[in-house]
C-alpha cells in the first residue's frame, strides 16, 4: 500500500511539486496536517491525531473525512500517524511537512522516523530536499554540481561514497564530531555505504 502522509510542519508548493503525477492509494493527515493536505488540494481520507489542531468546523466541512481520535501524549501526532499506516499495512510512505517550523519538532520527527525506515520505505520531502534514511547501502542518479549532505545520527562507521566531489573512504561520521554537509556530485551516479548506525541524506535541489 502506498500512502501519503502530511505532518503540521511547513509544506511548500515545491515541495508539493515533487510528487506531481505519483498515485497513491491513501492519503493521512497527521492532525494538523490536514491544513496542509487542503491548502495544496489534497482531501485525505483520514485524519489522526489528538485533534487539537482541527476545529469542529472544519470536521463539519469535510465530512468524507475519518476523524480518528488518538489522545495520547506519549508519542506525537506524526508517531501516531505512523503507527496507524504499519497497523494498514503500508509498504510505501511519502511524507510532507515534517520540518520547516520549530527546530525542535524537526528534530524530533527525524528521531520518530527513524523508528519506522526499516518497516516501510520512506520518501521525505521539504522544500529544499528529498531526505533518505542509510543503514547500509545508497544510490542516487543525481546530477552534476548538486548538493549532498550526510549527517550521521549518533555514530555512523565506514562511510564509503562514491561520485562525490569529496569522497569518504571506510571513514566514520559522528555527531558533534564529524559531519559531511554540502559534499556535491562529480560523478553520477552517487553511492553511499555504511556499517553500523543511520545516516541521513540530504539530496539538495539544484536551486538550493
Amino acid at each position: 500500500m502506498n500512502i501519503l502522509l502530511f505532518a503540521n510542519g511547513e509544506v511548500k508548493e515545491s515541495a508539493v511539486a515533487k510528487i506531481a503525477g505519483d498515485a497513491f492509494d491513501m492519503i493521512i493527515a497527521a492532525d494538523g496536517g490536514v491544513h496542509n493536505a487542503l491548502a495544496h488540494g489534497f482531501t485525505p481520507q483520514i485524519v489522526i491525531g489528538d485533534l487539537d489542531s482541527t476545529t469542529g468546523t472544519v470536521r463539519e466541512k469535510y465530512p468524507e473525512i475519518q476523524w480518528i481520535h488518538r489522545p495520547s501524549q506519549e508519542i506525537n501526532d506524526l508517531e501516531k500517524a505512523l503507527i496507524y499506516c504499519r497497523e494498514i499495512g503500508c509498504s510505501d510512505l511519502t511524507l510532507l511537512g515534517i520540518g520547516g517550523k520549530r527546530l525542535d519538532h524537526t528534530l524530533n520527527n527525524l528521531s520518530v522516523l527513524s523508528r519506522y525506515d526499516e518497516h516501510m520505505r520512506l520518501s521525505i520531502y521539504d522544500h529544499h530536499s528529498q531526505i533518505f534514511f542509510v543503514r547500509d547501502y545508497w544510490e542516487y542518479a543525481g546530477e552534476v554540481d548538486q548538493l549532498i549532505s550526510l549527517i550521521p545520527l549518533g555514530r555512523v562507521d565506514r562511510v564509503r561514497t562514491e561520485g562525490l566531489a569529496f569522497p569518504l573512504n571506510d571513514e566514520p561520521l559522528h555527531f558533534g564530531e564529524r559531519e559531511g554537509l554540502s559534499n556535491y556530485v562529480v560523478s553520477p551516479p552517487v553511492s553511499v555505504s555504511v556499517s553500523g548506525g543511520l545516516l541521513f541524506i540530504f539530496a539538495l535541489d539544484k536551486s538550493s
